[in-house]
């Protein structure tokens, strides 16, 4: 009898420890998760003195091209949004290889003018996350699709950064819904793809969000808390490192090798 009740307890327990891995979310299986270092840019050109108030978004080119140097040295290689999910979703990991992700906010033109020839000199690649409505009504300073079309054929990648840039934390239901939906149905028809990341307008989601994000069939979600990107944190509120107008070469390999 004693011997039964202690297997009785031995099986139970084991069970509880199952249904705890599988019910408490996600990525409870990927324990902490494999870390990836998402760099975060916005735009990368000579500032004047007019654009003092987002200085903190700008990074000159010198400075950009510095970085590069330092990633490229130190043997790191570049991401697309594919094999930064696989590494994030299933532990499937570039083998002898450090790997960083290069991403840009907004859709801005300097990365045709200025990014791309770098990424080319480099032979490196990097996503820019495009504002549709903006680019679809050729916003001045914005991407055309044309150049967008233009960079995707050169292996470069452009992912949702929602249709006119909200506050989704606190947009209603449908506005967030809409702003989701019709950002993907857009890129995936004039790029011929399958957008698979979003990457939330200044950092504002909620559960909403996330939610109305996997609805529309979008792979990860991109925030702009500060950190490296590991799939214990979520695949749909993942950090990212901020790269400032200061940060150097030696400062950036610091940042990611954390």
């Amino acid at each position: 009898m004693f011997t039964r009740r202690i297997c009785s307890l031995f099986a139970c327990s084991a069970v509880a420890l199952l249904l705890l891995i599988f019910c408490t979310g996600d990525n409870a299986l990927s324990g902490n998760g494999q870390a990836l270092p998402i760099l975060m840019y916005h735009s990368v050109h000579n500032m004047s003195e007019s654009e003092a108030t987002n200085a903190n978004l700008i990074v000159d080119p010198e400075t950009f091209e510095s970085q590069l140097k330092a990633l490229k040295k130190a043997g790191y290689y570049t991401l697309t949004p594919e094999e930064a999910y696989r590494i994030l979703a299933k532990n499937e990991v570039p083998k002898g290889k450090k790997f960083v992700w290069l991403t840009f906010d907004d859709g801005v033109e300097d990365f045709y003018t200025i990014v791309y020839p770098l990424l080319k000199k480099y032979k490196m690649t990097a996503t820019n996350n495009i504002i549709t409505d903006f680019t679809q009504k050729e916003k001045e300073n914005v991407l055309t699709f044309d150049q967008i079309k233009e960079m995707k054929n050169a292996g470069l990648t452009f992912e949702s950064h929602t249709v006119n840039h909200p506050d989704l934390a606190n947009s209603s239901l449908e506005t967030q819904k809409n702003e989701l939906v019709a950002s993907k149905r857009l890129l995936d028809k004039v790029l011929d793809q399958n957008t698979s990341v979003i990457v939330y307008p200044s950092g504002r989601y909620s559960q909403v969000t996330i939610d109305q994000a996997k609805k529309a069939d979008y792979k990860l979600g991109l925030t702009t808390k500060n950190g490296l990107a590991s799939s214990a944190d979520g695949l749909y509120s993942l950090k990212r490192v901020r790269i400032l107008p200061t940060t150097t070469g030696e400062d950036l390999l610091a940042m990611i090798q954390e």
